[in-house]
């Protein structure tokens, strides 16, 4: 009962930069939502779906609309972020009803208390052809 699906969607995610020396990028992955954790995918066309990431449910610790004045570098224009362990995962939705239903479904898979955040931990800026993030101060 736990693999039955809540929520799938292609969307946008930032690098984590778990390492210091990995790059900063935005990667289209689909994103599947069961009862028990939140996975994430490479798709290519006529290939099968490649795991690239997954939480346990039990791991969240907050989910947040990100609000920011701030230029964001890819086609999704809707953030919000997941605190999961030690890591923030930047999701970016193609549209405002698409991140409400990701945050709402998740808050509600979890029970995680709603907040809002107004100031982003970080910052982005467009280098030459690469998209890049900023730590901002």
């Amino acid at each position: 009962m736990n693999n039955c699906i809540l929520l799938e969607e292609q969307l946008i995610k930032k690098s984590q930069q778990k390492r210091r020396t990995s790059p900063s990028n935005f990667k289209v992955r689909f994103f599947v939502l069961t009862k028990s954790k939140l996975a994430y995918f490479e798709h290519r066309h006529g290939k099968k779906r490649t795991l690239k990431g997954s939480i346990e449910l039990s791991r969240i610790k907050c989910v947040e609309i990100v609000k920011s004045d701030i230029i964001i570098p890819c086609h999704y224009k809707y953030p919000f972020q997941i605190v999961h362990d030690n890591y923030l995962l930047y999701v970016f939705a193609p549209d405002r009803e698409s991140r409400q239903r990701w945050v709402f479904t998740l808050k509600e898979g979890n029970r995680i208390t709603e907040i809002i955040c107004s100031n982003p931990p970080f910052s982005f800026a467009v280098k030459e052809k690469e998209i890049t993030g900023v730590k901002g101060s």
